[in-house]
């Protein structure tokens, strides 16, 4: 009898756990905007000095500037 109890209970710990998770679909703070990359964010004091927020090819230049300093054979000459 007692350990008909133990399992009974046992096994409704576990059924109760399982009801408990969060739905895992995209809330609206994970969706991604639908503005192109190069438009920019309003108002960031991360900005790169001499980019333009919407001008996609100083953007452009700008990522390829960054680009020239992760390069080690560039960085050493």
């Amino acid at each position: 009898m007692r350990t008909l109890a133990l399992a009974t209970a046992l096994t409704l710990a576990t059924l109760l756990a399982a009801c408990g998770d969060k739905a895992q679909t995209a809330s609206t703070a994970y969706k991604k905007s639908d503005a192109p990359a190069y438009e920019g964010v309003k108002d960031s004091p991360y900005v790169a000095p001499g980019w333009q927020a919407g001008d996609r090819v100083s953007w452009q230049h700008q990522l390829n500037e960054r680009a020239k300093f992760q390069n080690e054979y560039v960085r050493v000459q």
